[in-house]
């Protein structure tokens, strides 16, 4: 075996057991991280950018090293040392940190198409295997076989979801090996998972996605696909009674927060109440910062003093407002926003140019759903989504071509590209 085969190998390895930790702890995600970038040193010899993306890659990668440099700048400017500075944006912005670093291997086809493929053999497996325990009885409707599963029921699923679809769409030869797991993913979505946010994602992401294949949705048997979907669709989440008690909860508690006062919303500690307050506290600390932001480090303190100050008991529950755009604005302020935005502008920017079809709206629709999903939580400060949409944008956007799945006829259906 010689040294690159080797180099593959180790990597391999590495992201075999980065997908089999995204849904166990954190500290197991950033071990194999920290793992996989012992080979980053052998992928940097001899890189180059493909030339044809090179402007687009650095406006990219440039955007990440600017918020990262930003938040270094906040919170020097609210009175903290360099060090400490910087200790504090490895742990708020390491996933962008890893970017950086792990982009010339991932610009390896080979290695960003298996960790693709394991990822998503990963997660199938888990959520069948949750699936299977709940119709089983071995775990009652709506619990996980280990807590921190619950984290695949949101963008993870869903994001994979719409993927196993563009790919089935794209090549309908693949009829089954597309199709099962896909359903499979469904069905433990519908039937054994408590979360909401998976149901919301998947009816916000579908306009999306029937937009970006829209063409092809106007040959008669593809609409009979979509409507055939979107019928299964409607009958499993009507036939899901997680799913509909969960909604019922979600109405509940927004009219109970609307009837309680200032004091007693300041205490509502229910799921989406507790949001609520969330969001109407942070904004007097955003009035007040709105342009430069206070600061990651002090940013929790001043958060429980707000709410201290409207009445709550229990100020420990506030160090983030579960929103990314109210912390990166209150945290980095509207400079620090622009810059978060712009990235994810920026990477579908550069997914627009990609000549794989299923590897340009698949990157697309991911970046969308965490885009919708950080309106409920903050996830690229240091959680198992901030990984996930780290290795997304390295798979996706990295490599020139990913040539998952070529339509055996080579015909492609493309919107106008943009200059």
């Amino acid at each position: 075996m010689n040294k690159n085969e080797l180099h593959m190998g180790y990597s391999y390895v590495m992201l075999l057991g980065l997908a089999c930790a995204m849904l166990t702890t954190v500290a197991g995600i950033n071990i194999f991280v920290l793992l996989l970038l012992l080979a980053t040193p052998w992928f940097w010899r001899g890189f180059a950018l493909e030339a044809s993306q090179k402007t687009k890659t650095l406006q990219f990668l440039g955007l990440i090293f600017g918020i990262c440099a930003w938040d270094v700048v906040t919170n020097l400017i609210a009175g903290y040392g360099l060090v400490r500075s910087l200790v504090a944006m490895q742990h708020d912005l390491r996933t962008f940190g890893f970017i950086l670093v792990l982009w010339a291997m991932f610009s390896v086809v080979k290695v960003a198409r298996f960790a693709l493929f394991v990822l998503m053999g990963a997660f199938v497996a888990i959520a069948t295997a949750n699936l299977l325990a709940t119709m089983g009885g071995v775990i009652k409707p709506g619990e996980y076989l280990w807590y921190t599963m619950h984290h695949l029921y949101g963008q993870m699923i869903v994001g994979f979801i719409f993927l196993l679809a563009q790919m089935l769409l794209v090549r309908p030869d693949l009829s089954w090996r597309a199709a099962v797991p896909m359903l499979a993913l469904l069905a433990s979505m519908f039937f054994a998972s408590e979360r909401r946010a998976g149901i919301l994602l998947l009816v916000a992401g579908l306009p999306l996605w029937v937009l970006l294949n829209h063409k092809r949705f106007s040959i008669g048997r593809y609409r009979w696909w979509l409507a055939a979907a979107a019928v299964a669709v409607i009958v499993g989440a009507m036939n899901s009674s997680i799913v509909q008690t969960r909604m019922m909860i979600a109405v509940q508690e927004i009219q109970n927060f609307i009837q309680r006062d200032p004091i007693e919303r300041a205490n509502d500690f229910s799921s989406v109440g507790l949001r609520l307050q969330f969001y109407v506290s942070i904004w007097e600390l955003i009035k007040a910062h709105w342009l430069l932001g206070v600061g990651s480090i002090q940013f929790a303190d001043l958060f429980q003093q707000i709410n201290l100050a409207m009445g709550t008991t229990e100020p420990q529950r506030f160090t983030n407002p579960h929103n990314e755009y109210l912390f990166i604005l209150a945290t980095k302020g509207v400079v620090g926003l622009l810059l978060y935005v712009g990235i994810f502008v920026q990477a579908c920017r550069l997914a627009w140019v990609k000549q794989d079809e299923v590897q340009r709206n698949g990157l697309i629709m991911f970046v969308y759903l965490f885009m919708v999903s950080i309106f409920m939580n903050s996830m690229m400060v240091d959680m198992e989504e901030g990984h996930f949409t780290m290795l997304i944008l390295l798979m996706f956007l990295a490599p020139n071509k990913l040539d998952l799945f070529k339509p055996k006829d080579s015909v492609e259906f493309r919107t106008k590209d943009v200059q």
